[in-house]
């Protein structure tokens, strides 16, 4: 008897665990830029996320290819070995968490203001940054929203030495994700 509410109890744990953990696949992470000659901007829709309410962790990958642009010719250029370098760093990613955890209370509705805080990997550097959020709970489910700047010159990201004046030092960055349970 003692073994089977033991059993009980380590599935009901576990099925509380799971209660806070959401996935998605389909986030969306875009960038801007503003230029002399035009704006640079590109968004990728196939960003694989979880949270982990109860640790407070997040998780965030892309492929580089999976950015599209207005105009084919930017996207060969942000792909090819002179920018992005995509066949040889073809992922991005975030592994961090909540700094102010106890600041969300995931079992209920409401708009909380975070800073996430983790190493962000991008053509092949792996940099710690801290970013503002907000994380947004509708029904038991959260969404994930921040703008953020990054520095090309942090990843090691170069251009040539003709287009360099045409693209920003400086990126703005957007995120934002709606979850759905995880369900193992």
């Amino acid at each position: 008897m003692k073994k089977v509410l033991l059993t009980a109890g380590i599935v009901l744990a576990a099925q509380s665990l799971f209660a806070q953990v959401w996935f998605t696949k389909t986030g969306a992470v875009s960038f801007f830029s503003h230029t002399s000659i035009e704006d640079i901007k590109a968004e990728n829709n196939e960003v694989v996320s979880f949270i982990d309410g109860a640790k407070g962790e997040f998780r965030f990958q892309l492929l580089i290819k999976g950015f599209r642009f207005p105009k084919a010719s930017m996207q060969d250029h942000f792909n090819d070995a002179n920018y992005m370098n995509s066949d040889q760093f073809p992922k991005a990613e975030f592994k961090g968490s909540i700094v102010n955890t106890k600041a969300v209370d995931f079992k209920k509705d409401g708009t909380y203001k975070v800073e996430v805080s983790g190493a962000m990997t991008m053509h092949g550097v792996t940099k710690n940054i801290t970013v503002p959020g907000t994380i947004t709970i509708k029904g038991g489910v959260p969404a994930v929203n921040a703008v953020f700047m990054v520095k090309r010159s942090d990843f090691g990201i170069d251009v040539p030495s003709f287009s360099s004046a045409k693209i920003a030092q400086e990126i703005e960055v957007t995120v934002k994700c709606q979850y759905a349970p995880y369900k193992s």
